[in-house]
């Protein structure tokens, strides 16, 4: 019983908490030719509960199955030509579980984004493309990131504003790569929907309904049992633009265990993302 008990943890350790992630942090706006991007966020996360697949319901996590973890991503980008962006993403990862730390870099990953939709269409569209590649430390005493090579494909969508109402639609697919010789971690799909209401010309305020959906994983070809995850959150923050084409914005979400399974969960995230584009 203890060792079946010790695989379920396992696994729902394994699928983790899986937040958004940078290929969608951005909205169908692109920058302009010639143009750059500086763009942060640190977001907080500590798993307290773990799905049970026998009794269907998620429960709490023992005290040294625990995790905390500060993720911050720096992102950098141009726009070398009109409606199309490349950046590059650097994220950095502090984690503690069990006692135990772990610090250092995750897996990076490059970016190319092309606005296909805007001017005067009523919808804002841009699709984007990007390539995780497995720069996480091997030896790590936790580890950091998946260190697979993957590939994403997704879209953000964004209405004209009707007022000071815009919506916003962004969404993702990653084709996951293989983290040895013998397991395919499964593939994923991620996504949030948000109105975003504008208070005068400095600031707005934003609920947002997410999800992450993570398929599963393969040994040797063959499903693992109860390795998938699917986790739906709802959220709210501001953005306030205090200067100049400097932005901040804190957010904060929860999520919904009523309609999520597997992996492990948090309470709720705290995220902070902050950027500046020049000129």
């Amino acid at each position: 019983m203890k060792k079946f008990v010790a695989v379920m943890l396992l696994t729902a350790l394994f699928a983790g908490v899986l937040p958004a992630t940078p290929l969608i942090a951005r909205g169908a706006t692109v920058l302009k030719p010639l143009s750059f991007i500086g763009y942060g966020s640190v977001a907080y996360s500590q798993t307290d509960r773990y799905y049970d697949w026998t009794e269907g319901e998620y429960k709490p996590l023992p005290s040294e199955s625990k995790s905390a973890t500060v993720a911050t991503d720096v992102i950098v980008g141009a726009s070398p030509l009109p409606a199309l962006e490349a950046l590059l993403v650097a994220p950095v990862l502090v984690k503690n579980e069990g006692g135990r730390n772990a610090v250092g870099l995750g897996d990076m990953s490059l970016q190319v984004r092309y606005g296909v939709l805007g001017g005067l269409w009523p919808v804002r569209l841009t699709l984007a493309a990007a390539l995780a590649l497995p720069t996480s430390a091997k030896d790590a005493v936790i580890k950091l990131a998946d260190r697979t090579s993957d590939i994403g494909i997704g879209a953000s969508a964004q209405t004209m504003a009707i007022g000071p109402l815009v919506v916003h639609a962004r969404g993702a697919y990653w084709l996951k790569g293989k983290s040895d010789d013998t397991t395919r971690l499964g593939n994923m799909t991620e996504y949030v929907v948000f109105p975003d209401l504008a208070l005068g010309k400095k600031a707005s305020v934003f609920a947002t309904l997410s999800g992450v959906i993570k398929e599963k994983r393969k040994v040797n070809g063959v499903a693992v049992p109860n390795s998938q995850s699917s986790t739906q959150s709802i959220g709210a923050g501001m953005t306030w633009n205090p200067f100049g084409t400097f932005w901040l914005k804190p957010s904060v979400s929860m999520p919904l265990a009523a309609v999520s399974e597997g992996g492990a969960l948090s309470p709720f995230n705290a995220k902070l993302d902050l950027w500046l584009t020049l000129p």
